[in-house]
């Protein structure tokens, strides 16, 4: 067995605390049963106030992108349009799932760094009747960029287009009110800011989407959510469930709901100032221009490897950052504070990016 030596600080996944493994070290029950049932509709409850919805949510034993296909699937059909709204690599995954489906796509896409800005995407489906849906990111961890949802939400509505959002790193960390917003489904994930294990991944979808999930012709079977919602009414899922996974995710649920859901979002943003005043001190730059309270992007020097601040800080530390992806690698370092994260780890971990910052720019 392999063993990790470090502590993670990534934007996902993100360290699980002890009393979490603990839960789901519990015996397994059948998920055919009534401690299953009585489970799965506790979880649903807490996850709602987490969305902040009273639509429907389905739980799936999948990554983040299992999800994201599952919104993909169950609402377009081949030939349909839409816009994706794009400022990083995770962005790029819903324009191709998309493309995977046969959706003519749009795209209204900024460089690295930068957020999409409202009036410019209000322009761009103002321009293309036919575009049915938008689909974007709450939180880009690619660039630790956050969007704007609230204001995207608006122009749906009044344009009469539906919003799909990824929030798998995002919720729970930064604002976000899906009923209030206009969005018609959001996507999370249980190994971000809810401090889970990956393995579980959420669709919250409104009422006013469910005559298009019932009538969409593209193929779907594991992510069926008329199944789902069938199974869901009697506390179940369709298929075998992650049951030791749904144990840790309850748990942490109600540790985030016992404080309410803007607290998390205040102690997010508390880290994430903390942590970029350290950083400014230091004369580096924030990569974001609207950087997200799950992470910190740091933009690196022209003649300072940011692989080598990470590796450095992995070995002589024992704490794990994230290098930047693909054209960024090497340009970016990423520090994730989302989760059960506290000011005192973020003194570790900014002291552990000085020592491998001073070790990077030795000549």
């Amino acid at each position: 067995m392999v063993k990790n030596k470090y502590i993670l600080f990534t934007p996902g996944p993100t360290e699980v605390p002890n009393f979490i493994l603990k839960d789901m070290s519990c015996p397994l029950i059948y998920h055919r049963e009534a401690k299953f049932h009585d489970l799965y509709s506790a979880t649903i409850k807490e996850l709602r106030k987490i969305f902040i919805t009273n639509g429907d949510i389905f739980i799936f034993t999948a990554s983040g992108t299992g999800a994201m296909e599952a919104a993909v699937s169950n609402l377009v059909n081949r030939g349909d349009k839409a816009l994706v709204a794009i400022c990083g690599k995770f962005g790029e995954r819903w324009r191709e799932l998309l493309f995977r489906y046969g959706v003519y796509v749009r795209t209204l896409q900024v460089p690295y760094g930068e957020s999409i800005n409202a009036d410019e995407l209000e322009r761009k489906l103002r321009t293309d009747d036919t575009i049915k849906y938008v689909f974007t990111t709450l939180t880009e961890t690619s660039t630790g960029a956050v969007s704007d949802i609230k204001a995207f939400g608006k122009i749906c509505r009044n344009l009469n287009r539906l919003l799909i959002v990824d929030g798998i790193a995002g919720i729970g960390a930064d604002e976000f009110r899906m009923d209030e917003w206009n969005v018609a489904v959001a996507v999370g994930a249980s190994q971000k800011a809810l401090f889970t294990p990956p393995g579980l991944s959420f669709l919250a979808c409104n009422q006013q989407v469910w005559e298009i999930i019932k009538n969409c012709r593209s193929p779907r079977y594991y992510f069926d959510l008329v199944a789902a919602k069938r199974f869901a009414e009697k506390g179940e899922t369709p298929w075998t469930p992650a049951i030791s996974l749904f144990f840790g995710l309850f748990d942490a649920l109600t540790q985030i709901n016992k404080k309410g859901i803007a607290n998390a979002w205040k102690q997010h943003r508390l880290l994430a100032d903390f942590t970029r005043s350290e950083v400014k001190k230091m004369g580096l730059e924030i990569f974001p221009k609207q950087p997200s309270n799950a992470l910190t992007v740091i933009r690196m020097l022209k003649d300072v490897d940011g692989t080598k601040i990470v590796d450095y800080v992995k070995n002589k530390h024992g704490l794990l950052f994230s290098n930047g992806q693909v054209e960024l690698r090497g340009k970016i370092v990423r520090i994730g504070h989302m989760g059960y994260i506290k000011k005192a780890d973020m003194v570790k971990a900014i002291k552990a990016f000085k020592s491998g910052f001073k070790h990077a720019t030795k000549k």
